[in-house]
């Protein structure tokens, strides 16, 4: 992984709520054929993706967690890829190192004093914060934290990760532990974990993937999307699931009702694998929407 400085979102304000990011890695992936679904043959890239795509068409993308701040509250949104990880297929994330905590740091945070640790889903990118390596064992890095995490999702992935090469031994060296040591909590969407943040379902791309949105007013202030979208160019074209998701009729259409419901609202998104400024609003373009960071 990249160490040193990295496109990162400057720290956002929204109502009572501040919103910090903790960077694994960014730079450039794939093609967005490589990746995605249904990419139309003719599909061009409008003037506005270009900050997101490489010189070569490769689709620059992030590695990221979020710290939220709510009053008293401390609320880590995913863990990212985490450093010292066995990924032999993944050469730029294999036994890496990151800078991850250093961004904990800046947000003025320690791992001790994160009092909720939400999963918005259990693939590898998003948990591999959850445990640090300590004398060779992989030990809970916020042992302070409630672990939340859909009852769906933690089943299928305890269960069946053998199955997807790609999640490598993620499962035992990062949700175990953490399960283990008591610290995993079952949530259900429509639940509260603070004061207007609320569990969102966002199952599609993961069996029991979930989100938060952050409401005040009567107001759906900020979403924090998890793998609604994994790069801006499926703003562009919403019909464009990943390879990686498990039911990817239903990732398509709980990204157009979301997208839609966000333009409508105004909400700022926080996007885990948009690089830079990844909060931003959606707003319709043509048969799709563009996305618009916020300051």
């Amino acid at each position: 992984m990249t160490l040193g400085p990295l496109p990162h979102m400057t720290p956002k304000t929204i109502g009572s709520l501040q919103v910090f990011a903790c960077v694994d890695s960014a730079g450039p992936t794939r093609l967005p054929s490589e990746l995605l679904k249904n990419v139309p043959a003719e599909a061009t890239a409008p003037e506005w993706l270009a900050p997101y795509l490489a010189a070569d068409g490769r689709m620059i993308m992030a590695y990221q967690s979020f710290v939220l701040k709510l009053g008293a509250r401390v609320i880590v949104v995913d863990c990212a890829v985490g450093e010292d990880g066995n990924f032999p297929a993944r050469p730029d994330w294999h036994e890496k190192k990151s800078n991850w905590l250093a961004h904990l740091g800046l947000a003025g945070v320690t791992p001790d004093q994160v009092d909720t640790v939400f999963l918005t889903h259990l693939h590898m990118d998003h948990t591999g914060w959850l445990t640090r390596k300590n004398a060779g064992e992989w030990v809970p890095t916020f042992p302070n934290a409630r672990h939340l995490v859909s009852q769906i999702e933690f089943d299928f992935w305890t269960t069946r990760h053998q199955e997807f090469p790609y999640m490598s031994t993620s499962i035992p060296d990062s949700v175990a532990p953490a399960a283990d040591a008591g610290l995993i909590e079952i949530v259900v969407p429509g639940a509260a974990i603070a004061e207007g943040l609320q569990v969102v379902d966002l199952a599609g791309h993961s069996p029991g993937m979930i989100g938060l949105e952050y409401t005040e007013g009567g107001s759906v202030l900020a979403a924090f999307n998890a793998d609604l979208m994994h790069h801006p160019f499926q703003l562009a074209h919403p019909q464009c699931p990943t390879l990686f998701c498990s039911d990817p009729d239903a990732a398509i259409e709980t990204r157009r009702a979301k997208l839609a419901q966000y333009a409508d609202a105004r909400t700022v998104m926080f996007n885990n694998h948009f690089p830079g400024e990844c909060a931003g609003r959606a707003v319709r373009a043509g048969d799709g929407y563009q996305f618009v960071p916020s300051d």
